[in-house]
């Protein structure tokens, strides 16, 4: 079965979704958005420059050009938060993850791959010659922290609201391998949220400060409904309460990632006006560090559907 469903996730994503009226778990259209506030997100989004994702586990470089991490200059614990770049200025976050250190993040690094190597490339083959050729990013950017805006309604011990908007210290020039993710900014992609998503991440090495592991990584997911999530959670000894803020992603392998990956952004290519644009509809949060339960218990995240009100109304020219 396990297999039935990733097969048909993998067509799903290389295909993309159409909007349409099937429902998938906790559906919902949010209050409207301030029109002013809804101009600083770029219309031009959520494209890369490979087109449409892979249907590999392994990201490819220029994959997910929005991809972004959080992180301190000097810190004795584990401090690196993923988020999404959303326009020049603001990167999408959770505030949790930068809390436990107890003092505010110095930068936010863009066009990131792999920590290993200065530049990211792809290997491609000449058809006509048969020779490989490399097509590579450009150098990672650094840039400064200006201010983080953070849910005033975030509560620690269940991570509710854990929503963050980091402002970068200066406008980003986009490029190939950095450019902004879509949200879902229209009643009708608040109200059709895709069933099976992906999730791209690094596995983090919580031993060490600002490090994370190898390669940017793909895990699949599936949406599901919250009283099955929470008695799956009742199951393994944990019985939280689920409002409708939260979201349920059931990791469908072949990989599963075992680590914390705060911010990471759940969404998937939705068809939109005849372009295939790549939609961020969910935030990672927490889930069981031990890597078989993370098989059957799925992972709990911040629906952003249910704050798209607070994340523009906060943005700032």
């Amino acid at each position: 079965m396990r297999v039935f469903a990733v097969t048909l996730l993998l067509g799903v994503l290389a295909v993309g979704l159409q909007l349409d009226g099937a429902a998938a778990a906790g559906n919902e259209i949010e209050a409207p958005l301030n029109p002013s506030k809804l101009a600083l997100l770029p219309k031009e989004c959520g494209v890369s420059k490979l087109g449409k994702t892979t249907n590999s586990t392994r990201s490819l470089a220029f994959e997910y050009p929005w991809i972004a991490l959080v992180r301190y200059n000097k810190t004795r614990r584990a401090a690196t938060c993923l988020g999404t770049l959303i326009n020049r200025r603001y990167v999408l976050s959770v505030i949790g993850c930068m809390r436990k250190t107890k003092r505010d993040p110095d930068y936010v690094r863009l066009g990131e791959h792999s920590e290993a190597t200065a530049r990211d490339c792809n290997v491609l083959k000449d058809q006509k010659t048969g020779y490989e050729l490399k097509d590579c990013t450009g150098p990672v950017l650094d840039i400064g922290i200006e201010s983080i805006v953070s849910h005033p309604d975030f509560d620690q011990p269940m991570y509710t609201n854990d929503l963050a908007l980091v402002r970068m210290a200066r406008e980003v020039e986009y490029s190939d391998y950095i450019r902004p993710i879509c949200l879902p900014t229209t009643p009708e992609l608040r109200a059709n949220i895709p069933r099976f998503m992906v999730m791209p991440a690094w596995e983090l090495d919580m031993d060490a400060p600002n490090h994370y592991v190898g390669e940017l990584q793909k895990y699949y997911v599936e949406n599901i409904d919250l009283d099955t999530c929470q008695r799956q959670f009742e199951q393994v000894g944990f019985a939280p309460e689920f409002e409708d803020d939260r979201f349920c992603a059931q990791q469908l392998g072949p990989n599963y990632v075992c680590s914390r990956v705060p911010g990471a952004p759940i969404g998937t290519e939705v068809n939109i006006d005849g372009t295939l644009r790549h939609v961020e509809f969910a935030m990672a949060k927490f889930s069981p560090l031990n890597c078989t339960l993370r098989e059957t218990v799925p992972m709990i995240s911040m629906r952003i559907t249910k704050y798209m009100k607070w994340i523009t109304d906060n943005l700032e020219a």
